[in-house]
């Protein structure tokens, strides 16, 4: 849509307003816990990866450093939260929940599930479906608008099945690749095993949304069969605080007289998307993959609901070269198609 209206715009903005009213968030919601809307985001992130330090809170909730600052100390004072020394780095103070945290966590969360649970249950699987991809495309929206850079396109392009010989964004050195990530604070290396409690938490968040992989769930179990996978090469993203916030893995997806062919999946935590930082992740995963001896890249079922993946691989020169229909169970129990992608490794 090229061309907004006032009202259009406005609609927006007022159905954000009424969403806003009926959470409860104009009353205080949760007041009977005792514990603010700022704090209840600062526990979900030290939940979902303990050992944060102030800095990495700062970036993944958008806040200023004092803000920021004030707030760890609330907690801190409320014995939500607890600050360690870091051990390796005695210069850094590292974040952890407390029991007293984490059972607020576990009273307010139980609530706001129920909350949106109930809200989702009052509509049809076609309503609900929409509520996905709409909240889902305006955070990203809003990401974009923020943080997108000037040479990164935020036109979402339509999804085409063509041979990809449209306009693509060029792929880069490693070397320059590198120089990018580097700069947005961000670097890219191999997995370790020190890495696998906190990938796996983001491998928890991101099958857990339903709409990017179709992993039946989220266990170690899976984890490990899917991600960590012996044929499988693994690199991990980590911030300026050596916080893992990604991570892909390269592995043949064929055997025999098809082993040039590779296969990919990425995840990033979601505090971290919208920055620029996934399509290099990608472009790297390229390079990766073409200096391990590949021919080209394969993904066998990107999920149609999963739009912004979609739109991202093709601006990289992926086509869809099948489409699976009803390939995937959804988690309202319909099903959704899914697309085979593809790109050669020789064109750049």
């Amino acid at each position: 849509m090229k061309n907004l209206s006032f009202e259009a715009v406005n609609l927006l903005r007022k159905n954000a307003r009424r969403a806003v009213q009926e959470l409860g968030l104009l009353n205080n919601a949760y007041s009977e816990i005792d514990v603010t809307l700022a704090e209840r985001h600062l526990l979900i992130e030290l939940n979902a990866c303990e050992s944060s330090t102030a800095s990495g809170i700062k970036e993944r909730l958008l806040l200023d450093k004092s803000t920021v600052s004030r707030l760890i100390s609330r907690a801190v004072k409320k014995s939500y939260v607890e600050s360690r020394i870091d051990e390796k780095d005695k210069r850094n103070r590292l974040l952890f929940l407390t029991d007293k945290g984490r059972k607020t966590l576990n009273a307010f969360e139980t609530t706001a599930f129920k909350q949106t649970k109930d809200s989702l249950l009052t509509l049809t699987s076609e309503e609900i479906e929409t509520v996905y991809q709409g909240v889902a495309l305006y955070a990203q929206g809003l990401k974009n608008s923020r943080l997108v850079k000037k040479n990164t396109p935020t036109t979402l392009l339509p999804i085409s099945t063509s041979d990809g010989t449209g306009t693509h964004q060029e792929i880069e050195s490693m070397q320059e690749i590198t120089k990018q990530m580097n700069k947005l604070g961000y670097e890219l290396r191999t997995f370790d095993e020190k890495d696998e409690e906190c990938l796996y938490q983001i491998f928890q968040e991101v099958v857990d949304v339903g709409t990017l992989f179709p992993y039946e769930c989220s266990s170690t179990q899976e984890f490990h069969q899917q991600f960590l996978n012996p044929a499988g090469q693994v690199y991990v993203c980590c911030s300026s605080e050596k916080e893992v916030v990604g991570g892909f893995y390269l592995r043949p997806n064929f055997s025999g007289r098809s082993s040039h062919i590779v296969n990919a999946a990425y995840m990033m935590r979601s505090t971290h998307r919208g920055k620029g930082i996934g399509a290099l992740f990608i472009k790297a995963s390229l390079h990766l993959a073409k200096s391990l001896g590949f021919e080209a890249m394969q993904f066998n079922m990107v999920l149609s609901q999963n739009l912004v993946a979609i739109r991202l691989y093709q601006r990289l020169g992926f086509s869809i070269i099948g489409t699976i229909p009803e390939a995937v169970r959804k988690p309202d129990g319909g099903y959704q198609d899914g697309y085979v992608m593809y790109r050669k490794l020789n064109d750049f």
